[in-house]
């Protein structure tokens, strides 16, 4: 091989290196926005009173809250960063459940985003 031709390898490579650098610095701060995101989001609903989950609502007109709604933001953010694990795992912990059954869950809420 030439020296050119060398040269020129070297910078192909180069370049695919930082491409894949540039493609998982992208990825991080994908993640800092959800996690950001998320926060944000938590702390605007910090000055609401918490309800009261163990008792029936005051009010026979007020819904009931459920804690699944929340659970459900944070797997759908976790599912558009592309970190469907990391949403099992936390719908595991969440609600105590066997891998599959998480696994089905998240796969539904998936679906039923789209």
């Amino acid at each position: 091989m030439e020296t050119v031709e060398i040269i020129a390898v070297s910078a192909l490579i180069l370049s695919l290196l930082l491409l894949l650098k540039i493609v998982s610095l992208q990825r991080q701060l994908n993640e800092i926005k959800l996690e950001l995101q998320w926060s944000n989001s938590r702390e605007g609903m910090a000055d609401l009173p918490r309800p009261n989950l163990t008792r029936p609502p005051l009010s026979p007109s007020m819904p009931p809250v459920s804690p699944a709604a929340n659970i459900d933001e944070r797997l759908l953010m976790l599912i558009s960063a592309g970190k469907r694990i990391q949403a099992i795992k936390e719908y595991r912990e969440v609600h105590n459940v066997g891998l599959k059954e998480a696994k089905d869950y998240v796969d539904d809420l998936e679906r039923r985003q789209y």
